[in-house]
């Protein structure tokens, strides 16, 4: 990973700290940017339950401009499962997003490692783990609930 991963990723996390945990609960903080041509071009969040999630939220602020090709950074593994807002896995795929850099992978047994599964069998190049304990630090209340 470059410097600039790193540094897309720090701005993620940014992202995710715009709320706090009980904001989001049971859901957990999650920031995303998504970059072309090492800019920004697009930031999210998710600010409460039932609300979009931050990849989704990150995707719409695109507007009719095409994500196609470009990276996007995620706090948390994106969700595989339909939900109140739909599955993010499906709307990075439909984006035309070429590669997905994540936290950490999601503790909830619903989404762990599913989501990355997902990406990978729609030939999207997925990357873990960067920057993994600022990014699960986001979330102890939730990350303790999904060990209990």
């Amino acid at each position: 990973m470059t410097e600039s991963d790193y540094k897309f990723m720090k701005e993620a996390i940014y992202e995710a700290q715009k709320v706090t945990e009980t904001q989001t609960s049971p859901n957990p903080r999650v920031g995303c940017i998504i970059t072309h041509k090492d800019k920004i071009i697009s930031r999210g969040f998710h600010k409460k339950a039932g609300t979009d999630h931050a990849e989704k939220m990150a995707l719409k602020k695109l507007g009719n401009s095409s994500p196609k090709g470009a990276k996007l950074y995620v706090t948390l593994e994106p969700c595989s499962t339909q939900g109140n807002t739909g599955a993010c896995c499906d709307a990075i795929i439909s984006s035309g997003i070429l590669e997905v850099f994540i936290g950490t992978i999601d503790p909830n047994p619903i989404h762990n490692g599913k989501g990355i599964s997902i990406l990978r069998e729609a030939k999207i190049k997925v990357h873990t783990h960067l920057l993994a304990e600022e990014c699960e630090a986001l979330n102890p209340i939730f990350n303790k609930s999904m060990h209990l």
